[in-house]
């Protein structure tokens, strides 16, 4: 009986270390993204994100964005984790590709 024990929690750590690799890996997303949005903004301000999806079968994310100090609606955003780059352009051909 206890032969089987062995290949069990071989198991539940294997989908342990796959399903908690990837809450931390999006977890680190949302800040690169808030970091680059405060880049681009060239502001100290907190970022917060909202309406994020997933695009492109995980490849992209499409949101919105606000500062701390912004009052206004949220303004939207597109992330590609390919390259790592952030779009705040809702004229740029890859946000209008990705989100619309």
């Amino acid at each position: 009986m206890h032969n089987l024990y062995i290949p069990v929690v071989a198991i539940l750590v294997a989908f342990a270390i796959i399903f908690g690799g990837q809450a931390i890996s999006d977890s680190h997303v949302d800040d690169d993204i808030k970091s680059l949005i405060s880049a681009g903004l060239d502001t100290d301000d907190e970022i917060e994100l909202t309406a994020i999806k997933e695009v492109q079968k995980g490849y992209g994310v499409c949101g919105d964005y606000k500062t701390t100090a912004q009052r206004e609606k949220a303004l939207p955003f597109y992330y590609s984790k390919v390259n790592e780059r952030v779009v705040l352009d809702t004229d740029s051909r890859s946000y209008k590709r990705h989100c619309e």
